[in-house]
């Protein structure tokens, strides 16, 4: 009699299978390309050729040999990367490699496959059908898409790109794959011929018998995969793991009144194999389902010993602990596990339960306020399996007679964690054996990081000493051929792959320049200068780069060497000559721009800047004498009318300084700042209603403007609008508070109109800022002292 189907149980193993087939699908494909030469030599000599075609200056025949070289390394390091599952970086390079070989249809599967590993199926299902589209004759194509196919629940897709990857390449693993197919697409018939007809050409093992079981298991016929671990058996009755297989099948097909004889199973298990973690564990909850609770205890102990830090151990030894009285240790086991549980949604049934028996000591310890708190989150979790199940009671299939799966929910929590890590094709499982119960798998958080071996690090090396030379030799022949741009950025990648590569930093800075992209100039040609102080050209690089990045103080940093012997460059010279008048570095300002005038004498700029280093030194006479040579040269020059405006002020000139201004704003109609200064002259001079006006139409365009929005309350004040021009004074007191000139306007504007309470508190505030102010000058003249 078949007892009746649990959905929860169905649903578990639903989501066991398939995580199974997403790493026992993409594990094999590794072995599958065998090129003909060791992967050194290839890549070796590609590069060779390539030299060779460039030395003989045969621009063409070299480049397209290094984009066969990058493509060639690129693909090298990606598969290296994937079979250590680093899969992001797997991605990173054979997408690289498919720019430089585009349709390449072997790169383009292994970009499918790194992408399928990455857990990225759509990707990787779209790369391997482009090859499939364009060459349907492509085994491996054909095979890795039926079984991404596979893994997606495609079975009938699935079952036809097997079955033409096997027409054309017959080969044992896809074979066992589509037997798989069959059975996920319940083909029972058709899978049991498969498996005969490949029984017969691989001749009779127990490895091959497990395999059968476990595409039994992976399909939901628990019957077949208990006959075929017992075959295995027979034939071999120390095959590693082939009780514990036996014995979870056991579990999966007869459910809980099958505790016993699955107990046998795990007991010869770990009998052959003592520290088989997963045995240990199912010995574990078999004892705990039998309330053998002792040699639950142990068990379940020493698989904790093993690996401390996976989850399942400590739920069993909290439920061994609950029953067994011992509460302290039982919650210390139960609290364990939930921290441990990487993706509680997961296993909502595993929770949820660990929750409820961690709720039930704790009231028994009379913790009731974390018992109750316990109890609810154990509520939550079971609602969410509930609508789970609610939500998907009709997405699997019924099977066929073979039988139900009637795993127990001690068994089933365990399928929730996921599935085997298979790390050997299933061809060399034959061959060899299996290394681990496919039945379980650890959770993420306790698997191992891969350390990579000594000749995978050396040959990482290798390639990418190689992949360096060739982006920097790419990027040198696009900067001989005016492509700055791109010769920037090939050398960009090659300092990706080995930094120190010898003339790159000056390779890259120039390129970059070149292409006018001076922030990414700076990193190499600081470098290479702090390498090589003596490079004139790129210390004259780095020099721009900083001044066309507003960086004057770095410009006149990395120049000041030249001080005593400036470069024969006008451009050069006037940035320099610029960032010193920046950095009020007046002295050494006025030299550099003499010695430029004497070569650029009907340069306006020159005159211009030199100008503005007499006007930092407060020789206002040649200043003027600078700006208006500029004019002279240049009648509509930026900004000229403007500072000669800036020194009639300081000279207080102010009707020459109206003029200057009103020039300016004929040749920069409304900017803002010629417009300020404008108003502030006219209201030196008297006229607040004109100046008022210009503030205004200041702070429209640029309401933060907080100097206009002083003088504006200053003009107002002055016509007598103590309204205005509080409104104007208390925004300016927001955009600067620290001002204290505002705090004085405004306790002059408040007594005005009566608010005598806060003009005594503003000129309070005013007399503290000046203080203040005063001390901190006082201060930093101080620490200005030698």
């Amino acid at each position: 009699m078949v007892p009746a189907k649990s959905h929860s149980g169905s649903a578990m193993l639903r989501r066991f299978s398939k995580a199974v087939l997403l790493f026992v699908f993409s594990a094999a494909f590794v072995v599958t390309t065998r090129p003909a030469d060791d992967p050194a030599t290839q890549l070796k000599r590609n590069f060779e050729s390539a030299k060779s075609a460039l030395s003989a200056g045969d621009l063409s025949e070299a480049e397209r040999r290094y984009n066969q070289v990058i493509a060639l390394g690129l693909r090298q390091l990606g598969n290296l990367s994937a079979s250590e599952s680093r899969f992001d970086e797997a991605t990173r390079e054979l997408d690289e490699a498919l720019k430089f070989a585009p349709g390449d249809p072997d790169i383009t599967v292994d970009a499918a496959i790194a992408w399928f590993r990455a857990g990225e199926v759509q990707k990787a299902r779209q790369l391997a059908q482009t090859v499939v589209r364009s060459n349907p004759r492509n085994a491996r194509a054909q095979n890795v898409l039926g079984r991404i196919d596979l893994y997606r629940g495609d079975f009938p897709a699935a079952i036809g790109d097997l079955q033409a990857a096997i027409a054309l390449d017959d080969d044992f693993e896809t074979s066992y794959f589509l037997g798989i197919a069959y059975l996920r697409a319940k083909h029972f018939t058709d899978a049991q011929q498969w498996f005969k007809h490949l029984q017969d050409t691989m001749g009779d093992s127990a490895a091959l018998h497990v395999l059968f079981g476990r595409a039994y298991s992976i399909g939901h016929f628990p019957e077949s995969a208990v006959a075929e671990f017992r075959k295995a058996i027979q034939l071999d009755p120390k095959y590693p793991h082939a009780h514990g297989l036996l014995g979870y099948s056991i579990l999966e097909f007869r459910g809980e009144e099958a505790y016993p004889q699955a107990r046998l199973e795990f007991e010869r298990e770990l009998k052959l194999h003592p520290d088989d973690y997963n045995a240990l564990l199912l010995l574990g909850i078999s004892a705990v389902a039998l309330r053998d609770f002792p040699a639950a205890e142990a068990a379940l102990l020493h698989a904790r010993r093993l690996r401390p830090e996976e989850s399942f151990a400590y739920l069993y030894l909290g439920e061994t602990y609950s029953e067994t009285k011992r509460l302290p240790q039982a919650v210390e086991a139960l609290e364990k596990y939930i921290r441990l549980v990487r993706d509680p949604e997961e296993v909502p049934r595993d929770v949820s339960r660990a929750y409820y028996l961690l709720g039930q000591d704790l009231r028994r310890l009379g913790r009731l306020e974390e018992a109750q708190k316990a109890l609810l989150n154990s509520q939550r979790y079971r609602e969410a399996k509930f609508r789970y199940d609610a939500q998907h009671i009709f997405d699997e299939p019924a099977v066929p007679s073979d039988g139900d799966s009637h795993t127990s929910d001690r068994i089933a929590g365990l399928l929730e964690s996921g599935a085997h890590d298979q790390m050997k094709s299933t061809e060399a499982m034959v061959q060899g054996g299996m290394q681990e119960n496919p039945a379980v798998q650890r959770p993420a958080a306790a698997q191992q990081a891969v350390v990579e071996p000594k000749e995978a690090k050396q040959y990482r090396t290798f390639a990418s000493e190689i992949l360096a030379s060739s982006y920097n030799d790419v990027g040198v022949m696009r900067a001989k051929a005016s492509n700055f741009k791109e010769a920037s950025e090939f050398l960009k990648q090659a300092a990706a792959w080995k930094p120190d590569l010898p003339g790159l930093d000056r390779n890259w800075g120039l390129a970059a320049y070149r292409a006018e992209l001076y922030s990414d100039a700076v990193p190499p040609l600081e470098r290479q200068l702090a390498a090589h102080p003596d490079d004139r050209l790129a210390r004259q690089l780095l020099g721009m780069s900083y001044f066309l990045t507003d960086n004057f103080v770095k410009t006149a940093e990395v120049l000041r060497p030249f001080l005593n012997a400036p470069p024969d460059d006008a451009g050069l010279l006037l940035a320099w000559g610029t960032a010193l008048v920046r950095t009020r570095s007046s002295e050494q300002a006025t030299r550099i721009f003499r010695l430029l005038i004497e070569q650029n004498a009907n340069n306006p700029t020159v005159h211009f800047f030199l100008g503005q280093a007499y006007a930092q030194e407060k020789d206002y006479s040649n200043a003027l004498g600078e700006f208006k040579t500029a004019l002279q040269i240049d009648a509509r020059l930026p900004e000229a009318h403007y500072f000669m405006g800036l020194v009639h002020l300081r000279q207080s000139d102010f009707e020459s300084a109206a003029a200057e201004f009103r020039s300016e704003l004929e040749i920069r109609p409304g900017n803002p700042v010629t417009s300020y200064h404008l108003g502030y002259t006219l209201l030196m001079q008297g006229h607040a209603d004109q100046a008022a006006a210009l503030f205004r139409e200041v702070v429209q365009a640029k309401p933060d403007y907080e100097m206009a929005r002083f003088e504006l309350g200053r003009a107002l004040l002055q016509q007598g609008d103590a309204a205005g021009a509080i409104e104007s004074l208390e925004a300016a007191k927001k955009l600067s508070p620290d001002r204290d000139a505002t705090y004085f306007q405004l306790s002059q504007a408040y007594r005005r109109v009566g608010r005598l309470d806060e003009a005594q508190q503003a000129l309070a505030a005013y007399q503290k800022l000046i203080e203040t102010n005063r001390l901190k000058k006082r201060e930093s003249l101080e620490a200005d002292k030698p």
